[in-house]
C-alpha cells in the first residue's frame, strides 16, 4: 500500500510541475515608459488618438511581444498586440 501511495504521489507532483512548465503565462505587467519609442509610435499611427493606460510585455519562443490597451477619445476601449519589430499581430476592440 505504501509502494502505491509513493508512486501515485510522484505522479501527481511529476504531472503538476509539467502542467506548470506548459501553463506558464510569461505576461509581465510594465510601465507605459518601459515599452520602446518605436512601438508606442506604431500603435497611435495604427489608433490614432489612443490613451495607453496599461501595458504588458511577453517573452515567447524567444520573441518579445507587447499588448498594449488604451481608450479613444470616442470611449472605444482597444487592445493590440505588437512584436518587438513592429509586426502588428491583433488589434481588438473591446466590449
Amino acid at each position: 500500500m505504501k509502494k502505491h501511495l509513493k508512486i501515485s504521489t510522484i505522479t501527481i507532483l511529476s504531472t503538476l510541475t509539467l502542467s506548470a512548465c506548459f501553463d506558464q503565462d510569461n505576461d509581465i505587467e510594465i510601465p507605459i515608459s518601459e515599452v520602446p519609442a518605436n512601438i508606442i509610435t506604431i500603435v497611435q499611427n495604427t489608433l490614432p488618438g489612443i490613451d495607453l493606460s496599461e501595458a504588458e510585455k511577453e517573452i515567447k519562443d524567444d520573441t518579445v511581444i507587447y499588448e498594449l490597451e488604451g481608450e479613444l477619445i470616442n470611449g472605444k476601449k482597444y487592445e493590440i498586440k505588437i512584436s518587438e519589430d513592429g509586426t502588428i499581430i491583433k488589434v481588438e476592440l473591446e466590449d
